[in-house]
């Protein structure tokens, strides 16, 4: 695979954003030319199906490799889906991970599919460290007892 270089790169973004603003203005002249004001309440239903049919059938332009467009399905939440992924494979299959918001506070919960042990913490580190302690602790008392 051939590396791009900097003003190549720069310059086939340049070209997605020109192709995506070209889409972005074509969908807009579609809709204006489809959507004619006085439209009865009945037909707002089928005309909003026939739109959403003929928009679908369009294909945005193609994301060019290595640039810092999104991706499909790649929005703002994206990257910290994929960090919550992460982060409940880190603590194992037998925890369950939550993440709550609560006005400016945030905070992360694991508690036990068996609802036995469920911890609080405001950092994933800390999280990790207790959940550990907990694993550790229960994997020590099973072998004592074995």
């Amino acid at each position: 695979m051939a590396q791009q270089r900097p003003g190549e790169r720069e310059e086939s973004q340049d070209g997605y954003e020109r192709e995506l603003a070209d889409y972005e203005s074509e969908l807009a002249r579609y809709l204006q030319a489809r959507i004619k004001p006085g439209l009865s309440r009945g037909a707002i239903p089928l005309l909003a199906r026939s739109v959403a049919n003929e928009i679908a059938g369009q294909e945005p332009p193609e994301q060019i490799p290595g640039s810092d467009a999104p991706e499909a399905g790649g929005g703002p939440g994206a990257g910290f889906e994929a960090a919550t992924h992460e982060l409940q494979a880190e603590l194992g299959d037998d925890w369950i991970l939550r993440f709550s918001v609560h006005g400016g506070d945030g905070w992360l919960t694991a508690e036990k599919q068996d609802s036995s042990q469920r911890v609080e913490a405001a950092t994933a580190e800390q999280l990790v460290k207790i959940v550990e302690a907990i694993d550790a602790q229960d994997d020590g008392g099973a072998a004592a007892e074995g």
